[in-house]
């Protein structure tokens, strides 16, 4: 029930343990009286820990000057000069054929990484994209640690071809530390374990004359591995991506995401790496942070394999684009506008093939069946058979190009102004944002709301949807109007109840259900189970499904696109273009922002600012600039 509370004092007060501020939050919550709600004994909780601890003045994650924190100039040149020491290709799988107890995931797939590509891996959610990445470094074993792949040979299939000395960086999704417990500083130290063991000892040692000998052995250690000029180099490297002294000594976990990516890049920079995998390297992040890491992917001379979602950031940083469908990888070294132009062409040739196959076969089947019984043509009925046990028999080719339409019908024609927010202060403890005094929302207002992490943004949501009281001001909806919203977080379903449980509680008829599912490429045969037992791209479509069900007037969401692949939300995006109702989202898509909205509010220094379209946004805060 502390944790978060605990979190944020060991992050400023590691002479503390867990157990020593635990029992601190324990009593005085024991002295609160029963009958006060739970959620004001936690805040007062809060306020009492932040003055015990003196944490009022502190800021939880650090916010910098924006031109800085996505101008790659102030990091040294040299970073990304560092060129692979291997020519050949890095990874070269052939004729990739793997099951998982039995599911087929792949059959004869090839895949050929260069010292100089930029590779872009996509499809489907559920493509087993994430597996293949598995199978390169052996994540479940290494995860964010630099891969030898000279310790990968005989732990992985033979078909899988590394590079001699390939060493490999993996940025996962959930950004994997090798201590909850390790401060920032720590974390950098650790980058070279076998060094800081020897600076430990040395440490322990050096006033001890007796050990000589060894004191001069460790030293000698040191300066022929480079130590000093790599132990500077550690940490200046987190000056350069603008960490502060003070956040040096924070829990990494007390980090944004944004900022807990920014360290997984310092600490691959300083190793020289050849290969750098990414695995959704958008997701969490917002748009300074995502047009930061396009620069650095853009600036860096080595080897990417990226899998995104984000159409934008597979333009901006890839030379080439590999799918996998149909079990295979089919390579198309153009842009994903010129990819789903040629993809469209592979899909229409490998139908026509599929199709003049099944036409063969059903022919020669058809003979077989006719003339089975007759002797007179024994001989070329089985010689039919054998030919046609010998052919190659095609599956018919996937095309998830075509976006399935999904429409939402409102039950009712709404007023013009249909909602109201006067004289608005939010708030979360402190005053966090102040609106325009007056702010009128139209019904075909479709707005943006976006800047960096941190900025309050969701908390400006819960406000307007009256989860939060605001701290002055009022919100005015029309009491007809319905609104619904859709959170990153998924809060609102039921884990423990089936998905079509979860879908027909409010009695929608199941024809409904299956065509939404449909658009959403959620299989029927998969209703029966619980949520909890689905990934997260499985719930996020069961949250929009629920959403679309009740066919709102309002739409509120806070990052719809998160988890979902290209074709979902190819589909999210045509369904919000087609809405005659009022939209208001907090996202970091820059597809989705400039292809639907029409309004951005821009959350910066505590303020809210306007804009009419999303164009004029971008030139006041990233090109003036």
């Amino acid at each position: 029930m502390f944790e978060d509370i605990i979190k944020k004092v060991l992050a400023h007060h590691d002479d503390f343990t867990y157990d020593e501020i635990y029992e601190f939050c324990n009593d005085f919550y024991k002295e609160i009286p029963d009958k006060i709600k739970e959620e004001t004994k936690l805040k007062r909780l809060m306020k009492y820990i932040d003055k015990e601890f003196e944490l009022e003045t502190k800021e939880f994650t650090f916010e910098s000057n924006s031109t800085k924190e996505y101008n790659l100039e102030t990091i040294p040149k040299s970073l990304f000069e560092w060129k692979s020491k291997i020519v050949s290709s890095l990874v070269n799988i052939k004729n990739l054929s793997k099951n998982i107890e039995q599911t087929h995931l792949f059959s004869d797939a090839n895949l050929k990484i260069n010292s100089d590509e930029k590779v872009a891996l996509i499809w489907k959610n559920g493509a087993w994209k994430t597996t293949l990445l598995k199978l390169i470094i052996w994540s479940d074993k290494t995860h964010s640690s630099v891969v030898d792949s000279s310790l990968l040979h005989d732990n992985i299939d033979w078909f899988i071809e590394l590079a001699p000395g390939l060493k490999i960086w993996y940025l996962s999704q959930d950004l994997f530390w090798k201590s909850d417990k390790n401060t920032l500083r720590q974390e950098m130290l650790e980058i070279f374990p076998e060094i800081n063991t020897k600076i430990d000892r040395l440490n322990e040692i050096k006033n001890d004359h007796s050990k000589w000998e060894e004191i001069e052995e460790l030293s000698k250690y040191l300066i022929d591995n480079d130590w000093y000029k790599k132990h500077a180099l550690q940490l200046e490297i987190l000056k350069y991506f603008w960490f502060t002294d003070e956040q040096m000594n924070f829990n990494v976990l007390s980090l944004s995401w944004w900022e807990q990516t920014k360290v997984q890049i310092a600490k691959f920079l300083i190793q020289e790496v050849d290969l750098l995998i990414l695995d959704e390297p958008t997701n969490h992040l917002d748009i300074e942070g995502i047009i930061f890491l396009e620069k650095f992917c853009k600036n860096w001379k080595k080897a990417i394999l990226s899998i995104s979602h984000d159409v934008r950031f597979i333009n901006n940083t890839s030379t080439r684009i590999a799918e996998i469908s149909n079990k295979k990888i089919h390579n198309y070294p153009w842009n994903y506008e010129e990819y789903l132009i040629e993809k469209q062409a592979r899909f229409d040739k490998e139908m026509r093939d599929y199709t003049n196959q099944k036409k063969d076969i059903d022919k020669e089947m058809d003979y077989i069946n006719r003339f089975r019984a007759n002797s007179a043509k024994a001989s070329s009925v089985q010689s039919r058979i054998k030919a046609l046990n010998k052919i190659d028999i095609l599956s018919p080719p996937e095309n998830e190009s075509v976006v399935r339409m999904i429409k939402i019908n409102l039950d009712k024609r709404l007023p013009e102004i249909i909602m109201k927010l006067n004289n608005l202060e939010v708030w979360y403890d402190l005053p966090i944002v102040t609106l325009p005094e007056n702010i009128e929302v139209h019904k075909s207002d479709k707005i943006w709301i976006i800047w960096w992490n941190g900025a309050w943004k969701t908390t400006l949501l819960k406000t307007i949807l009256w989860e939060l009281k605001p701290l002055s001001g009022e919100v005015i909806i029309n009491e007809t109007i319905k609104v619904w919203s859709y959170s990153q977080v998924l809060e609102d379903l039921d884990l423990e109840s089936s998905i079509i449980d979860e879908l027909s509680q409010n009695y929608w008829s199941i024809t409904e259900i299956r065509t939404i599912l449909w658009w959403l490429l959620i299989t029927w045969d998969k209703v029966d189970q619980k949520i909890s037992t689905l990934s997260g791209w499985e719930r996020a479509k069961v949250a929009l499904t629920k959403m679309l069900l009740v066919k709102p007037h309002i739409i509120v969401m806070d990052e719809p696109t998160n988890h979902l692949d290209l074709h979902s939300k190819e589909v999210i995006k045509k369904m919000l273009e087609s809405f005659n109702g009022t939209t208001i989202i907090v996202s970091h898509d820059r597809d989705l922002l400039e292809s639907v909205s029409n309004k951005v509010w821009l959350v910066r220094d505590k303020k809210l600012k306007i804009f009419d379209d999303a164009i004029e946004w971008f030139i006041e805060v990233f090109e003036q600039n």
